[in-house]
């Protein structure tokens, strides 16, 4: 049937032609015509839109129009009558373009444009070489895939080519020298994201027509050739995103024939030798966009920059400038765009940047400015649209010109060191204000509620005071995402209004006493927290419509009750430190996609639903501290994500489920405080990202062996077996395979945290939840009897605690090569022989206890070189000899020798060679001094410099930057027991000095 339908087409159009030809008027050839047609019907059309403006021309293509040169799209000879051009771009074509496709039967075609639609799959059409009067090809944004054939090069007539955006096409060496050597009339050439993965061609004069090349993200590789700034005519050149050698000083030294050049993007290549200053000079004076980001570029600020007076875009971010910005930019009148983030400089803003008038977009996020803004009355600033001062140390207030400027749409000052209250808002065009992270004081301005714009406001973490509500943005019918958490504000009482658009809402620490109201309307809500709140209760029953809520923290309240949450869409839950009881409620279980959960410190009970460790999406799953209880089930799949597993403080017995071995990259286990009896799991050797192993409290037993790999636990930085029954000698080769632990450069890992980033979906893209709901892992220490969490654990923080089992053996003397080790307990065993004179290689040693074992010989004069030990436990073993007598053995106490008849020497009372038994303790608060009762982070903190000065820094950074007072509650508790045994063994020496004085 198609086939006789067709037919009786042609037969039309021929007939159509013949009584056209007749009066002397041609129209579309028929040989044109039924080739488009073909082409029609081999194609479909779908509803994705890759543009604006894109509709579907081919429907204008029928037999109601006789004439084909007609239809939308098509272009013909007015003589001829033969198709000459076709722009079929943005016209949401989809399918398959077959190596027989019709089209490649205009032979006349000189311009084809099939650009953004849909070819998904298709190879990249080889037989397009056989339309060789084509001047024109444009075919970017196809999504092709497939080899670019060599015979493309034989379309010798092209004046401009794009094949940009096709990332799965690939193009040969050869099929890409020939370009160069063939197509000698091409003028414009666009291979954006096309993979080339080779060099660039040595000689380029052939393409001496070339004005715009732009080979951008095509993987090229090798040195970039000098040649390429011989082509005379060359006006663009853009190679950003490649892998490029580059050395400036060697190309910048061109001739005049780079006059042309108006454009030049190295960006994000590898560029050595620094800027040179014959940039500046005549020969690239007509310069207008210079981009250099991401380039490895250090040194001063160039200075030829002020002689580029034709200038519109600079960028340079991402490289290692340093230095003061240079306050030459009066001179650059023309420029529109200006990026230097993400450097090194210093100094003050530059004022003379508030004097552009055509300046559109400026950032300067990422360095180390200081000082005030400059505080002119007016700015210059008509045109600025985006700026971004953020993450510098800029102080004082706010200019009033800064938010008085018209055309403003997004102001980024977060993460600096304004203060004082916030100036008035007099600009209505402002959609975007980030003010997070500073140390604003005082009311929110009365005028911020005029700002109609606003879709994304930011206070956070400041230090604002007073009440604020929903009315203040009430007006804003276009507010997506909306942050107060921990700025100093709090939150009133709801009222009668709706945030239709509402996407996030965070109102940590404002004293939020309920659940706003108005969410019941926000059905676009995906992120909400309301955590360290006044919240009681349970959720409300409308909680439960929230569909879009993806992530959820109402963690540090007082809910009793899971019910009424919108489960089926949660990604991230935190609920941690609240009062919830009972059992986990079925509707958990049908949750898909979720990422994290945190249940921590609440009241729940029962078994633990097997679906929670079913899912291959699960990043962390933390329940630690509740009363669950039964066996951990043995369902953790082949394909987990798991990272952080925290089940420690229940009632969990049984043995370690075997399937732990599928979550390869999982780095926390914590266990500990369980009733899990079992020996050692030594098959969890396989997890080789494992970097904290807890399982201390428990009821394991008998020796630690038998492992299989050659290093076992390579990155183990916490291994906690304490409290528990294992026999037989330390862990030897599980000692020897810390590496972790071994030349660890601090200096590199102290700014690093074990915490992983976890993305989630938005209603349009992917987030991170790092950049402000990241979640940390944290570790509880014991101290003085209290338990502190620390959250951010920082990757320096190296402990091994076998501490109250029943190793026996010597300790081993390789021990010493562990010198990043910071804490290392051994309390509580029954070890023989000497301490090993190896330890003194523990260089980073802050905490050392070796109590209540059975010890023999002298304590070896060699550790008196730990510098950095804090805290010493030597009680309670049988060691004889005099006591060091320098450094840090100098501060240590009676405790720290307890129970050792024969030492003698400063601080017991039992003077060396005079056979006096060592006196009892004027002061004694404990019959067995607990490692983690002092030997924690007061102590670590000590060791640094004694510790005062690095402990007090770490409370005024904490102040600082407005932590949550639940944690700068408990840094109060560890200075003042800081204070408290700093003055007792004070006190101690005091008594000893006079004692043995007199």
């Amino acid at each position: 049937m198609e086939r006789i339908i067709l037919s009786l087409i042609i037969l039309f159009v021929y007939a159509v032609e013949v009584v056209s030809f007749s009066f002397g008027n041609p129209l579309c050839s028929s040989h044109d015509s039924i080739a488009l047609l073909q082409f029609k019907h081999s194609l479909n059309l779908t509803d994705d839109g890759y543009c604006e403006s894109s509709y579907p021309k081919m429907t204008s293509w029928n037999m109601s129009s006789m004439d084909c040169c007609r239809w939308d799209g098509v272009t013909c000879n007015l003589l001829t009558g033969h198709v000459i051009g076709l722009d079929l771009s943005c016209s949401r074509l989809g399918g398959t373009l077959h190596p027989n496709s019709s089209l490649f039967q205009l032979r006349h075609l000189q311009t084809l444009n099939l650009s953004l639609n849909g070819f998904w799959g298709s190879q990249f059409p080889q037989e397009i070489s056989q339309l060789v009067s084509l001047t024109h090809l444009n075919l970017s944004y196809c999504w092709f895939k497939g080899r670019i054939p060599l015979e493309i090069s034989h379309l010798s007539s092209l004046v401009s080519l794009d094949l940009s955006n096709n990332f799965d096409v690939k193009f040969s060496q050869e099929g890409f020298n020939m370009l160069f050597q063939n197509l000698t009339k091409l003028e414009i050439l666009s291979l954006y994201k096309v993979n080339i993965s080779s060099s660039i061609p040595m000689n380029l004069l052939f393409s001496s027509s070339l004005r715009y090349l732009d080979l951008a993200s095509t993987k090229l590789q090798g040195d970039l050739p000098k040649s390429i700034f011989l082509l005379s005519n060359l006006e663009t050149l853009r190679l950003p995103g490649n892998y490029l050698t580059v050395s400036l000083p060697k190309y910048f030294n061109w001739s005049s024939s780079t006059h042309s050049l108006r454009e030049l993007d190295l960006s994000f290549n590898n560029v050595y030798g620094g800027i040179p200053n014959s940039l500046g000079t005549t020969t690239l004076k007509a310069l207008k966009i210079l981009q250099l980001s991401g380039c490895n570029l250090a040194g001063p600020f160039p200075e030829f920059i002020g002689n580029l007076s034709q200038i519109t875009q600079l960028h340079l971010s991402d490289n290692y400038l340093e230095g003061e910005i240079p306050d030459f930019f009066s001179n650059l009148q023309k420029l529109t765009s200006l990026s230097l983030e993400n450097n090194n400089f210093t100094g003050r803003f530059p004022s003379s940047l508030v004097n552009l008038t055509k300046l559109e977009d400026l950032s300067l996020r990422n360095n180390s400015l200081s000082g005030t803004l400059p505080p002119f009355t007016a700015s210059r600033l008509q045109n600025l649209i985006y700026l971004d001062l953020s993450e510098n140390s800029l102080n004082g207030s706010i200019p009033s010109w800064m938010t008085s400027l018209p055309s403003l749409v997004q102001l980024l000052l977060g993460r600096n060191r304004f203060s004082e209250p916030l100036p008035e808002f007099k600009t209505n065009s402002l959609e975007e204000l980030y003010l997070s992270h500073n140390q604003f004081s005082g009311p929110i301005p009365q005028s911020l509620g005029d700002l109609l714009n606003l879709t994304a406001v930011y206070l956070e973490q400041n230090k604002l005071s007073g009440e604020i509500g929903a009315d203040m943005f009430s007006s804003m019918t276009n507010l997506q995402y909306l942050d107060l958490s921990h700025s100093g504000l709090s939150w009133s009482s709801n009222i009668n209004t709706t945030f239709p658009l509402l996407l996030s809402l965070r109102l940590g620490s404002c004293r939020v006493k309920d659940f706003p109201d108005f969410l019941l309307n926000s059905k676009e809500l995906w992120v909400l927290d309301l955590s360290e709140n006044e919240i009681h209760g349970q959720f409300p029953k409308w909680f439960g419509g929230l569909s879009a809520l993806q992530f959820l923290n109402v963690s540090h309240n007082f809910l009793t009750s899971l019910d009424h949450l919108p489960w089926e869409t949660i990604r991230v839950l935190d609920l941690q430190s609240n009062s919830l009881r009972g059992p986990l409620p079925f509707p958990i279980c049908t949750i898909t996609e979720l990422y994290l959960i945190n249940l921590s410190y609440n009241n729940l009970s029962a078994e633990i639903p097997n679906c929670l460790f079913t899912s291959s999406l699960l990043k962390v799953l933390d329940l630690r501290a509740n009363n669950f209880h039964g066996p951990i089930p043995n369902k953790f799949p082949k394909n987990s994500a798991l990272v952080h597993i925290s089940l420690s403080k229940n009632q969990l017995e049984g043995s370690i489920p075997t399937s732990l071995v599928n979550c390869t990259s999982l780095k926390v286990l914590d266990l500990g405080n369980n009733k899990i009896q079992s020996t050692f799991p030594t098959w969890l050797e396989t997890l080789q990202e494992l970097e904290a192993l807890i399982l201390k409290s428990n009821r394991f037993y008998g020796p630690i062996g038998g492992y299989q790999t050659k290093s076992p636990f390579p990155n183990l930085r916490i291994f906690d077996l304490s409290d528990n029954s294992f026999t037989g000698s330390l862990p030897t080769k599980v000692l020897k395979s810390f590496k972790a632990m071994i030349n660890m450069d601090s200096h590199k890992s102290g700014l690093e945290y074990l915490e992983e980033t976890l993305y989630f979906k938005s209603p349009n893209t992917w987030y991170g939840v790092y950049h402000k709901d990241h979640y940390a892992e944290s570790m509880i220490l014991v101290m003085k009897n209290q338990e502190i969490e620390f959250n951010k654990m920082l990757k320096i923080f190296t402990t091994i605690d076998l501490s109250r089992n029943k190793f026996e053996g010597e300790i081993p003397k390789f021990i010493g090569n562990l010198n990043s080790l910071l804490l290392l307990n051994l309390s509580h065993n029954n070890l023989t022989g000497h301490i090993p004179i190896e330890m003194k290689n523990m260089s980073t040693l802050e905490a050392l206890d070796l109590s209540f074992n059975q010890l023999t010989g002298k304590i070896p004069v060699e550790l008196a070189s730990l510098t950095f030990l804090a805290v010493l436990n030597l009680s309670h073993n049988h060691l004889v000899g005099p006591i060091p007598q320098s450094n840090q053995f100098n501060t240590f106490s009676n405790d720290s020798y307890l129970g050792n008849s024969e030492l003698c020497g400063f601080p017991l009372s039992n003077e060396c060679g005079k056979h006096k038994s060592a006196s009892v303790p004027v002061e004694q608060e404990e019959d067995e001094p607990s490692f983690l009762s002092e030997m924690t982070w007061q102590s670590v903190l000590i060791g640094y410099g004694c510790g005062l000065t690095f402990g007090f820094g770490i409370v005024y950074l904490i102040y600082r930057f407005e932590r949550p007072r639940w944690f700068i509650d408990s840094f109060e508790t560890i200075i003042n027991e800081m204070i408290y045994i700093l003055q007792r063994g004070h006190k101690r020496r005091r008594r000893n000095f006079h004692r043995r004085k007199h």
